[in-house]
Order: structure tokens, then C-alpha cells, then sequence
């Protein structure tokens, strides 16, 4: 084919003027067809396509790739049901379960639960997933050189980076983080760090500030989860309480302020995590319910029945159950040092007398029981059996730093205090 731009140009013309004549057109003089080929020539060469323009036209469409499906186990639903519905045959369901046996029993598939399906490029199975929780998931793929179907439980391959984030209270540190985009559970920690120097639920005010250093989990460059508070300070009116994570001689990780002294003490400042004082420690109250001047030797702590109780510190139940004087459903816990704490007005109670808990475990649920206009919690701590205000008592100090592991932490905290600097 003649690919010259001239040649094409003046065949085009030819037989435009051909069809002209044949239906019955007069003669065109060829002084008049000339300036009007060399029009048509020069257009070509400055719009003709490209090469590759032209190659392109006829390329054919592009080759099929492998894909996945995802979904998600609604209520009452089966592996079987699932996997059928997704096109997959009732042999290939059969191998899958009956391989995963080892490993984990597909019969206890749970709602809510994320699965994918691999398939390869014309469509053949190779791979099934099911996230079993935000760590590790099963994974089950055809070996199809030896024809058989191979179970794995794998972890996920997560990045960790060391993020640092920083508030000014407003009305509460809850809704402050909440405000910053973090999870709850961030306002949970760092309470849980400086509970026994501040109670969140009285002490803080408006202008509080507070910093941390957390570790974010990354999964394919996505932020997926938070890990561990790495370091955190919170400064309360003019005094900054700061305290670095650390795992001691016993291997147990807990916070410790820069000295080496345990920022946990023996006993939590209050039972409940989010809790507003209706009533205060007094020796002469007027009863809501009798109306008559007596003490109350305990704070009122209002919160939402079901609300978990928590032991302020560890010891032994000495009595569970439903008491008499107006009480209802109460927990006495016995600690050392001659301590002994009292939960009244449970809806629900959690532990048996005799029983050992540890500082923070849940006993009970706050409830209405016996005399109570509404739901709450009182709380009362005694001391070699003399009630105490539980806003103004101070209790010991926990186990600090060991000696043997002082200077390990004493360049943690070199290491974390900077890189608390170099964020602000």
C-alpha cells in the first residue's frame, strides 16, 4: 500500500471528482483542483495519526486477572451457605472445611466476621480467609500441583510507628480526644495511667492539656488499630504528672513516673471510669429517702445501671450478697495495710466471698438496690475500721522500678522525654 501522504491525497480527489462526473456534473478545470489538492496534502501531514495512534486501534483488549471477593458473615448464617452463595462448588466447600479442622472449626463462624475468596484469572479457586479478630486470621489454599487444600492460621503484617498526639481539655478528656479523631479507648488508657493521682471524673478542668506517645498499627498503609502508650504526661491545674511504660524484672509491663516510682498506686481513685459525684462523704446528711439527719460515711458515685464496678485495689471478698440497713446488693473487699472497701446498690454482683481480685477487676454492676432514689454507686473505704473520705484519702504507693533494671529505665526515659520534645 502506498503510504505516501501526496499520493493518498490526490487519489482521494480523483475520485470525489469521478463520483462528481458520473452523476452528471460539468468538468472541473484542473486549475481549480490544484490549490485544493495542496490544502488537503497539508492537512493530512499536520492531523494524520501517529504510529502508535494507529497501533493502538487495533490492540486487543486487555488479558483477564486473578480476583477476590469479600463479604461478610451475617446472623445465623453458615460457612456452607456463604461459600455456595459465592459460586463455589459443594466438593470445593467440603475440602475447604474438612482441612481447616486442624487449625479451626469452620462450624463456629460468628456474625460479623470479614472473609475473602481468591480466584485465579479464569476463575479457579485458590485461597479462602476468615479474620478471626484484628491479629490473626485463617487462611485455607489449594495446592493445586499436589491437589490437596493447606491450612495456615498467619498474623498480620503490621507496621508500627510512633505517633505522637496532644489535647487541651475543653469540658472532659473523653470528648478532648474524642475531638482529636482517636478512639475512646485512648481516653480509657490515659486514665487508667494517672488514676491514682487524678480523678477524672472531679479534678479536671478546663485548660488541662495532655501529650503521648502511642504506637499505631499500619496495615497496607492504612492506620488499622493503636497499640501501646509508650510515655504520656498530663498536666492538672500546675502540676504535670508524666509516666513512661516499662516492663520490670516480672516481665508485666505498667507506667512508672521519671523517678522510678509506680504511677499506679495500691488503690484507684474511684471504682468507675465515667462517674459523676451526686452525693459526698458527710457526718450528717439529710436521707433523700427517710428525711431524717444521719452520716453518710461513703461518696454517691451516678452512673447508668449496668455500669461495671471495678475493685480499687487487690484483696479478698469477704462478703457478697444483699444486706440489711438499706445497702441492697453490696461487696466488701479486705486489703493489706488494714484497708477495707465497701460497693453498695449493685444491680448485679460478680464475685462469691472468699474470692481474690486484682486491682481494676470488674465485681459488679451498678444499680438502685435497697434504699436508692435512682441508679448509683456508693462507695465507702475504711481504715482499721474508721470510715474515710475516698476523695481525700491517699493510699500507698505500688512496687517501683527494681533496682537491678533502674538504669535500663532511666535511659528509656532519656530516649522518650526527647522524643516528647521533639513532637512539640
Amino acid at each position: 500500500m502506498d503510504s505516501n501522504p501526496d499520493s493518498t491525497a490526490w487519489r482521494r480527489l480523483i475520485e470525489m471528482v469521478n463520483i462528481f462526473r458520473r452523476r452528471g456534473g460539468q468538468w472541473i478545470p484542473v486549475i481549480l483542483i490544484l490549490p485544493l489538492a495542496a490544502g488537503i496534502s497539508h492537512w493530512w501531514m499536520e492531523h494524520r495519526p501517529s504510529p502508535t495512534e494507529d497501533a493502538s486501534l487495533f490492540e486487543s483488549e486487555p488479558s483477564p486477572q486473578p480476583y477476590s471477593i469479600s463479604g461478610q458473615f451475617e446472623k445465623n448464617q453458615t460457612i456452607t451457605h456463604v461459600l455456595l452463595a459465592e459460586g463455589l462448588t459443594t466438593e470445593t466447600v467440603h475440602e475447604i472445611v474438612n482441612a481447616a479442622k486442624p487449625v479451626y472449626n469452620l462450624a463456629r463462624v460468628n456474625a460479623g466476621r470479614l472473609y475473602q475468596l481468591y480466584f485465579s484469572a479464569d476463575g479457579r479457586f485458590q485461597d479462602f480467609r476468615y479474620y478471626l479478630d484484628e491479629d490473626r486470621y485463617l487462611t485455607v489454599y489449594h495446592d493445586e500441583e499436589n491437589s490437596r487444600y493447606i491450612p495456615a492460621m498467619e498474623h498480620h503484617a503490621y507496621e508500627t510507628r510512633v505517633e505522637h498526639i496532644t489535647g487541651s481539655i475543653n469540658s472532659s478528656l473523653f470528648a478532648t480526644v474524642a475531638e482529636l479523631g482517636e478512639r475512646e479507648s485512648v481516653a480509657v488508657e490515659l486514665s487508667d495511667i494517672f488514676s491514682s493521682d487524678i480523678d477524672f471524673n472531679t479534678d479536671v478542668r478546663k485548660g488541662d492539656s495532655f501529650q503521648a506517645l502511642i504506637e499505631r498499627k499500619y496495615l497496607n498503609g492504612e492506620p488499622s488499630k493503636n497499640g501501646a502508650i509508650l510515655a504520656a504526661s498530663f498536666t492538672n491545674g500546675n502540676k504535670t504528672f508524666t509516666g513512661f511504660r516499662f516492663e520490670d524484672a516480672n516481665g508485666k509491663p505498667a507506667y512508672y513516673a521519671p523517678d522510678g516510682s509506680a504511677m499506679r498506686r495500691a488503690f484507684l481513685k474511684a471504682p468507675l471510669k465515667v462517674i459523676r459525684i451526686t452525693s459526698g462523704f458527710s457526718t450528717a446528711r439529710l436521707h433523700p429517702i427517710h428525711k431524717v439527719v444521719r452520716p453518710h460515711l461513703g461518696v454517691d458515685y451516678g452512673a447508668p445501671t449496668g455500669t461495671p464496678v471495678q475493685a480499687v485495689g487487690a484483696g479478698t471478698v469477704t462478703s457478697a450478697g444483699w444486706t440489711s440497713g438499706g445497702g441492697g446488693n453490696t461487696i466488701v473487699i479486705r486489703h493489706t495495710g488494714g484497708y477495707e472497701t465497701r460497693y453498695l446498690h449493685l444491680s448485679k454482683i460478680l464475685v462469691k466471698r472468699g474470692a481474690r481480685v486484682g486491682q481494676g477487676n470488674v465485681i459488679g454492676h451498678v444499680g438502685a438496690t435497697g434504699d436508692a432514689t435512682g441508679p448509683h454507686l456508693d462507695f465507702r473505704v475504711y481504715k482499721n475500721g474508721k470510715a474515710i473520705d475516698p476523695t481525700k484519702v491517699v493510699f500507698p504507693p505500688g512496687d517501683p522500678v527494681s533496682k537491678g533494671k533502674m538504669a535500663e529505665f532511666t535511659e528509656l526515659c532519656v530516649e522518650l522525654t526527647n522524643k516528647l520534645k521533639d513532637t512539640l
